[in-house]
């Protein structure tokens, strides 16, 4: 194996579990308050073992964080579900 190979994989894992938390945050809120919040997200970053989700509304932040638990356990489920194994983590809210 390259260094390449390994680095593109790598890439494409942290893009993966982005694109999944980023999708469980916006269905969670959905189905909770029935409200698209997809405009308020601004972006979702890895850092070690915590998750920083920026929205552009601290009102969100607050709701979101109300439902923290609940998108952590799906999340990580849906992780599973596509064989990426992803530690235990903190969702942050900025």
């Amino acid at each position: 194996m390259d260094l390449s190979s390994a680095i593109n994989r790598a890439w494409k894992k942290e893009v993966i579990i982005q694109s999944i938390i980023w999708n469980t945050i916006i269905e969670i809120f959905k189905s909770k308050k029935n409200m698209d919040i997809t405009s308020y997200l601004i972006s979702i970053k890895l850092k070690w073992e915590n998750i920083l989700v920026k929205t552009s509304k601290p009102i969100i932040n607050n709701e979101l964080y109300l439902y923290s638990e609940e998108i952590k356990k799906s999340s990580l489920s849906k992780l599973e579900k596509i064989w990426i194994k992803y530690k235990d983590f903190e969702i942050k809210f900025l």
